[in-house]
């Protein structure tokens, strides 16, 4: 707890201001040097650093992150909603993720000084091992939490693939580290409903 700042992350975002104002970074931030809590980011990762579980799931994360996205294709294809949410699903059976939604982009769900260009988001839900969290201290643990934040990364570009050679600039967004926009509002407005962490 030394290196919690002395700043909550409630006082960061704003809880109980008559002022709204957009989220801002708490933690994951893709600069731990621009937030509070950014000491405690980087000890995250001295915790087990080694540890061959965690290396192979980081590993495998890293090459699915830095595979290329397509080109989009310069003719759009157009397809009533359900036929798209139909399409959409093909990703749940083919086990890329357990569940998918769709929200209205909203500009308020965008961190300060952050703006989204696509009107539609896409949510996918992937399911963890209970019995591997449950082991929580010990690495498997920790293994099982990356190796979901990798599953859900590559469904997340295999859609946007797709996406991309149906015409659409679609972006993929991959976690652990902070987007452009906070994720828990449209995993609600698509009816995720409080799943815990979302990625």
């Amino acid at each position: 707890m030394a290196l919690r700042p002395i700043v909550s992350g409630n006082d960061i975002n704003g809880l109980d201001d008559p002022d709204p104002h957009p989220p801002r970074l708490v933690y994951w931030a893709p600069d731990p040097d621009q937030i509070p809590h950014g000491e405690m980011q980087r000890w995250f990762y001295t915790v087990q650093p080694d540890a061959p579980a965690l290396l192979a799931e980081r590993a495998a994360r890293q090459a699915i992150l830095e595979a290329p996205l397509p080109e989009v294709a310069a003719e759009q294809v157009t397809r009533a909603p359900e036929d798209w949410t139909e399409l959409l699903d093909g990703f749940v059976e083919a086990g890329l993720c357990e569940k998918t939604g769709v929200a209205e982009m909203q500009a308020e769900w965008c961190y300060e000084g952050r703006s989204v260009p696509q009107s539609r988001v896409i949510m996918l839900g992937v399911r963890h091992d209970y019995a591997r969290l449950r082991q929580a201290p010990e690495v498997e643990a920790g293994a099982e939490v990356i190796r979901q934040y990798g599953r859900a990364a590559h469904a997340a570009k295999q859609v946007a693939n797709w996406l991309r050679q149906e015409g659409w600039a679609a972006e993929p967004v991959t976690g652990p580290m902070t987007g452009d926009f906070t994720l828990i509002p449209p995993a609600l407005a698509c009816g995720f409903g409080e799943l815990g962490a979302i990625a």
